[in-house]
């Protein structure tokens, strides 16, 4: 059977750490790689050290130097180039594609979305964003597939993008990655390499406006208060965001800034040890498309305490206890009784681990696939 050939827009994960859309787009680029039924084509700007590129067909598309577009005039050349060899398929992976993107040299094209964050996010969008918003929300008829990640990410790309339901399919993302670490080897691990002793509650998001940090912090603040004999610190895993230093100041000024902690993005492997040495994991995210965290927690084996939001409900199930983002007092008292009550901890221990068994990178890759075939099947 002839092979099937994809060109994939793999810029997405060069020179970035493995979280969010560089996570989603590796874990689906390793997958297809071992399928001898893709002929697989990597596509991107610059030359890096990664070894997925030695495994594919690298393209590296014309470098132009510009003041301002130059990466846009590069895809431009790109597809010229490539005209007369057109790709079966060609797989942007974050709903950012330039002007004329449907000049690109391929029988289909697919986006994936995840949901509508660049519209949802409460920051102010440099003017690149704002123009890939137009395109995909104004001219995405030339789009044959809009993957999203959940049912509820499905409803944000219909009614910020405006994309016809039918064209939208969903891929759950993985969490297979992530195990139980008994929790003195994981709990030593972050001491001698984080300073941080246990106990302590867990975040895992960057410091932006939609993640609800300041929430979070307001709520531990508060925990603390009314249950003083919680001895638990808070641990904020995530970078630094644009118009943050607010978050950081209601630490900095809080009266318990001392067991309060901010942590830069870690390996996977310490971060599996951060999930499993923490006592519970708190998300109070506004707005999730999928909100991997959860699984990820889970499957280490920590109890999970998320929103009642957004894609949030859908992913977590009856595993975990959901409350109002908004809500610091109910928060406050859910982290206590969470932490107070052993029977319920263990009950949403095991609850969590067998849902996180639901969610898998293969079966991520193997809806992709499915999406893949059936677009060949239609015959374009």
């Amino acid at each position: 059977m002839k092979k099937i050939k994809i060109a994939m827009m793999s810029y997405t994960i060069d020179n970035r750490p493995n979280k969010g859309t560089a996570l989603c787009a590796r874990k689906l680029i390793e997958n297809l790689l071992a399928d001898d039924r893709f002929e697989i084509y990597l596509v991107h700007y610059d030359k890096v050290n990664d070894p997925a590129y030695s495994r594919a067909s690298e393209i590296l598309m014309p470098k132009i130097k510009l003041p301002y577009g130059g990466r846009f005039v590069s895809q431009l050349l790109f597809f010229w180039k490539y005209r007369k060899n057109k790709f079966d398929i060609i797989h942007w992976f974050q709903p950012r594609v330039y002007p004329f993107y449907w000049l690109a040299p391929a029988k289909n094209i697919i986006v994936t979305a995840h949901a509508a964050g660049e519209y949802t996010a409460a920051v102010v969008l440099p003017l690149s964003n704002r123009i890939f918003r137009i395109v995909l929300k104004y001219f995405n008829k030339w789009v044959d597939v809009v993957i999203a990640d959940s049912e509820y990410g499905k409803k944000e790309i219909i009614q910020y993008y405006k994309i016809k339901p039918k064209k939208i399919k969903i891929t759950y993302l993985g969490g297979e990655d992530y195990k139980i670490i008994e929790k003195s080897i994981a709990c030593k691990l972050i001491v001698d390499k984080y300073k941080i002793k246990a106990p302590f509650i867990l975040d895992v998001a960057r410091l932006a406006p939609h993640k609800n940090i300041d929430t979070l912090i307001k709520a531990y603040i508060l925990m603390k208060e009314l249950f003083i004999e919680r001895k638990e610190k808070l641990v904020i895993v995530g970078s630094l965001f644009p118009g943050c230093e607010n978050i950081c100041e209601l630490a900095k000024n809080s009266k318990y800034k001392e067991d309060i902690f901010f942590v830069d993005f870690v390996k996977q492997e310490d971060l599996n040890a951060f999930y499993s040495a923490a006592e519970l994991f708190c998300f109070p995210s506004l707005n999730e498309g999928f909100g991997l965290p959860v699984v990820e927690a889970m499957a280490s084996g920590t109890p999970v305490i998320t929103s009642n939001v957004t894609s949030l409900p859908e992913v977590a199930g009856d595993a975990a206890i959901l409350v109002d983002p908004l809500n610091i007092e109910q928060i406050a008292h859910e982290m206590n009784k969470v932490l107070s009550d052993e029977k319920l901890r263990q009950n949403l221990i095991k609850r969590g681990l067998e849902r996180a068994k639901k969610f898998i990178w293969k079966e991520t890759a193997q809806k992709t696939k499915e999406i893949y075939f059936n677009l060949m099947k239609n015959g374009k």
